[in-house]
């Protein structure tokens, strides 16, 4: 009996033993299994949120599902000032929703070394802690106290990471000190880069909804500001844009009177109660001399100022008006300086109220001003024009025709009414200066003019000339301030080459004016006429410059304008296949060779050179160097070569002129120039023309460019990723491609492996597929079967992943299932590896024994069965047995 009880003993412990070890393994796969579901439904949650205000609530909502905690708080570090402040929160969850400081707590920022974040500073991502253990610190934040002070006990803080860097972090809170146990903080912390990317997101979409913003609204704006005329119709523009889209009562523009001494009011929309203020009139008649203090102080700064109204009057020397504002009871006044290039017009101010700055955009303040200087420097114009000339029908006639002017074609009917018709004046010719300031070309002349005279062929090859800013003439009426007149005849006894143009006319003189807008030469005017009058003289120059100079800045509006749509074009097509690092799936050892030369280039502007064969995601490596480049800001331009037709690939590239060619009807800015500060991608370089060839060379040695047409020479800042499936050097070798052109390109070369190469990828490769068109499709399919899998990785691939996706892509919409079971591989199986063998110095036996390594590799070692490699090689597999042991092949050849 004693050795019965004593062998039972042990028994009963060893079961007793695997009674505990079988719950323990069942806890913690209930464990993991908890901890997965929370993940998955949370990344998904997360994946789905669009809104800034739904992220805080999904997140939090979905973590109640599972775990306790009160609410919910996503604050974000200001790396400027050392502060973090509130960014997402849970408002009706918090404890603190109904207390008074609640506002203003969501107003403050807070220093990051306080206590409360210094909890978390030297953990790897969070901490949780009980609230009674800092509440008493100094300088704990306001708003832990408050939470304190309404029953939160314990806190949690997450690292929020973007870009290896913190950007700010996850606050939790519960009224429960047994809050925050350990297998919570895994899952918050396992979900914290969701958080951190859907952060960044919504910050990136905020501040491109803000950009988008301010330009639709400037458009908007400069559209009307462009008409202005009147001092009138800037005051409807006030009153009825400016002070609604800043929030504020009160607006004025002061400018620079024509002495250049001193400045008054030009228009001002204020309200009905500081007009009632004793010495309105007084103030807002009066002039000021511009050197004084505060005057002096807007002109120097570049940037809006805000001042203290009550600090300013204390000083001395300060104009009345500012008194006049203490005295009315205001608070703070912001300025902006005025100017037209370095041209001062004068500037723009605005009344504020406390905390009021706050709401203000500088950026798009002084952006509308910028519009509102041009436009108050062409009302002032219009002034002094109506002004001077209001008794003279000529003008104003020909300034009525003009102010209707928009385009080239309307300037030149309406110099040629008004000159030959009313003042029997010819147009000679009208010279613009170029953009870049030293050559000028022909912008109008009357063709019929020198028809007449019989001189068009030396017409034709004067004006073919290139002229600068430098030939002597052109100096000499650019130097002037009235013009120069020239008399015909004493101008042909000296020799002047142009005389012998003039001379054929019949007129006397020949008038040469500048023509400017401020102090800015636009060009010259050269006019044929025996008498003229200086004042028609001034009034003729003066009304042309300023058509010339508002037809070249609708031209450059309308480019900027074409611009931003091709921009908005290649954005749209960049929102439909947003390509970033998580789109490249691979992590063999091929691939980590070509991540290895990606980081090595990415932070660099050299050139880079992508090789590989069709299908390898060329494009997708060109987007990721782009987007891990210092130029990721703004958008990769991508230009396929091969799709170009050959007399277009070179105004693509370099743009064109209007009337360059036929159907050139207006000005293209070309992928280059859009590309400036950017990357320009050229894929399939190997199908580029052998003239372009030559083009692009240049481009790239000189950084600069020529549009099609034009005799500008733009510069350009242009990063390089050259892409083509074709061999290079074999196509330099045949003369189909340049060789200083291959050079030029191949600073950086990347060959990117054929899939074939990768085996190891292809079931990562198939199960992303799989999900991304499952979700295209709506069909459920959860996995491909084994067998799939084999198949998968026994064929070559000649297609590579192009191929392999859409396989995937078709096999999905034959599948019925949940698993996918059948692969629709093509009948014909590649040989492409086969016939890459070197068959020149090897043996029958040795030719059969690699290509029987190479199949067993593919198939990752298995022999028998569907998908293996006897199946492959169409033969048994006991045959295939004897021939690996007659071959001495063992695994080490294919593992």
């Amino acid at each position: 009996m004693k050795n019965s009880g004593t062998k039972e003993k042990p028994k009963r412990i060893k079961d007793k033993r695997e009674e505990d070890y079988i719950s323990l393994s069942r806890h913690q796969v209930e464990h993991y299994k908890k901890e997965k579901d929370v993940l998955l439904n949370l990344s998904n949650d997360i994946t789905k949120v669009r809104g800034k205000d739904d992220l805080v609530k999904v997140f939090s909502s979905r973590l109640k599902d599972y775990f306790y905690f009160t609410h919910t708080v996503i604050s974000l570090i200001n790396k400027k000032n050392g502060t973090y402040y509130p960014f997402l929160m849970d408002k009706a969850s918090m404890h603190i929703r109904h207390r008074s400081e609640l506002p203003s707590l969501l107003k403050m920022q807070f220093v990051i070394d306080d206590p409360f974040l210094t909890q978390v500073k030297d953990s790897e991502i969070s901490a949780a802690f009980l609230l009674e253990d800092i509440i008493n610190k100094p300088g704990i934040p306001a708003f832990l106290k408050v939470n304190y002070e309404c029953g939160i006990k314990k806190a949690m803080i997450v690292k929020l990471k973007s870009k290896m860097e913190i950007i700010g972090h996850v606050l939790m809170y519960s009224d429960k000190t047994d809050s925050f146990p350990q297998d919570f903080k895994d899952i918050l912390e396992r979900i914290a880069p969701h958080l951190s990317n859907a952060v960044a997101n919504i910050i990136i979409n905020e501040e491109i909804e803000e950009k988008e913003k301010e330009k639709s609204i400037l458009l908007s704006l400069s559209e009307e500001i462009a008409a202005l005329r009147s001092r009138e119709d800037l005051l409807y523009v006030v009153n009825t844009r400016i002070k609604t889209l800043f929030s504020v009562n009160e607006f004025g523009i002061a400018q620079i009177n024509d002495d250049g001494v001193t400045y008054s009011a030009f228009v001002m929309d204020v309200t009905d109660s500081l007009k009632r203020v004793t010495g309105f009139e007084k103030v807002t008649s009066a002039k000021y001399n511009i050197s004084d203090p505060l005057f002096s102080t807007i002109l120097r700064s570049e940037e809006p100022i805000i001042f203290d109204i009550y600090k300013l009057a204390a000083k001395p020397g300060m104009p009345a008006f500012v008194h006049f504002w203490k005295d009315a009871g205001l608070k703070h006044v912001l300025t902006m300086r005025m100017h037209v290039g370095e041209k001062n017009v004068g500037c723009a101010y605005l009344h504020l109220g406390d905390n009021e700055a706050e709401k203000i955009n500088f950026n798009l303040l002084k952006a509308v001003c910028a519009h509102l200087s041009v436009a108050i420097s062409n009302i002032l114009s219009n002034e002094q024009i109506s002004k001077k000339h209001q008794e003279q029908t000529f003008l104003l006639e020909f300034s009525n025709d003009i102010a209707r002017v928009r385009t080239k074609a309307e300037l030149q009917a309406a110099i040629f009414k008004v000159l030959e018709k009313t003042l029997h004046i010819q147009l000679g010719m009208i010279q613009i200066i170029e953009d870049d300031g030293f050559n000028l070309y022909p912008f109008m002349y009357d063709t019929t003019l020198y028809d007449k005279a019989k001189s068009k062929s030396f017409f034709d090859e004067m004006v073919s000339k290139r002229v600068t800013i430098n030939e002597y003439y052109t100096t000499k009426v650019l130097a002037s301030e009235e013009g120069v007149i020239f008399n015909v005849d004493e101008e042909a006894a000296t020799g002047n080459p142009y005389a012998r143009l003039w001379k054929t006319t019949g007129f006397e003189n020949m008038y040469a004016l500048p023509l400017r807008t401020g102090s800015k030469n636009l060009g010259t005017i050269w006019l044929h006429a025996n008498r003229l009058s200086e004042l028609m003289v001034k009034g003729i120059c003066s009304q042309i410059s300023i058509a010339i100079a508002n037809i070249q800045a609708n031209e450059k509006l309308l480019a900027y304008k074409k611009q931003l749509e091709i921009e908005n074009d290649y954005l749209k097509e960049q929102i439909k296949t947003i390509y970033n690092f998580s789109d490249i799936v691979g992590s063999g050892e091929e691939m980590q060779k070509v991540y290895h030369l990606m980081s090595l280039v990415a932070e660099s502007n050299s050139t880079v050179l992508l090789l590989g064969e069709t299908g390898t995601g060329k494009e997708l490596i060109a987007r990721a160097i782009h987007n891990a480049s210092p130029r990721k800001e703004k958008l990769m331009v991508k230009v396929n070569c091969a799709a170009l037709p050959p007399n277009l690939i070179e105004s693509e590239l370099f743009g064109h002129e209007k009337g360059a060619f036929t159907g050139a009807i207006e000005r293209r800015i070309g992928k280059f120039e859009l590309a400036n500060n950017s990357t320009l991608f050229l894929d399939e370089i190997g199908e580029m023309p052998l003239e372009t060839q030559v083009k692009l060379l240049r481009v790239l040695q000189e950084r600069e460019l020529e549009r099609v047409g034009g005799r500008t020479t733009i510069k350009v800042d242009v990063r390089i990723i050259a892409a083509t499936n074709r061999n290079l050097e074999n196509e330099v070798k045949a003369g189909r491609f340049r060789s200083d052109l291959y050079y030029r390109l191949n600073v950086f070369p990347i060959t990117l492996p054929p899939l074939r190469n990768r085996t190891e990828d292809v079931e990562a490769l198939a199960n992303f597929f799989l999900s991304r068109y499952c979700k295209n499709s709506g069909k459920n399919i959860t996995a491909i079967s084994a067998k799939c899998i084999q198949e998968l990785k026994s064929y070559t691939w000649p297609g590579n992943v192009r191929e392999l996706e859409h396989l995937i892509e078709r096999s999905i919409l034959l599948t019925q299932g949940n698993v996918l079971n059948e692969i629709q591989l093509p009948k014909s199986p590649d040989d492409a590896t086969a016939n890459d063998l070197n068959t020149s110095n090897k043996t029958l036996d040795e030719l059969e024994r690699t290509y029987i390594i190479e199949v067993l590799k593919r198939c990752s070692g298995k022999i028998s069965g569907r998908g293996g490699a006897a199946a492959v090689l169409g033969t048994p597999a006991t045959t295939l047995h004897s021939k690996m042991k007659k071959l001495n092949i063992v695994k080490a050849d294919y593992f």
